[in-house]
């Protein structure tokens, strides 16, 4: 039996987050690559990729088992990390769910995704 603390029935979850074709591209972590964002679609590359200096870069970082820390930006510029989970809510969107309440729930759609880039646009923060 699945639990889980949401209001979401177990219908509506995936039996499990790497079963998706494109999950192992996922995990790994990312940053907004802001200079490269075309309207509402957002552009983030590996964290090893040379970006330009910034003040500061949001990002995220998926791992294994629906584990989710989202890297925000910190009063101080640095990283702050907020931890969450993920999952796919089909093909091409990914749910973002956070314990933080400063934090919103969203929903995002996955553009482009491989080794070196992922798109994506924001479809529903909750």
């Amino acid at each position: 039996m699945l639990a889980t603390s949401s209001c979401h029935s177990t219908s509506q979850l995936p039996a499990q987050t790497l079963q998706h074709p494109q999950a192992r591209e996922l995990l790994r972590t990312w940053r907004h690559s802001q200079e490269e964002d075309q309207g509402a679609v957002q552009v983030y590359r590996p964290a090893t990729y040379a970006f330009p200096p910034a003040r500061g870069r949001e990002g995220y970082t998926f791992a294994a088992g629906g584990q989710l820390t989202k890297l925000a930006i910190a009063p101080t510029d640095g990283t702050l990390p907020l931890p969450g989970h993920w999952r796919w809510v089909n093909a091409r969107a990914l749910h973002l769910t956070f314990g933080d309440s400063s934090q919103q729930d969203a929903r995002l759609e996955v553009l482009e995704l491989s080794p070196d880039v992922l798109k994506i646009k924001v479809l529903e923060p909750r």
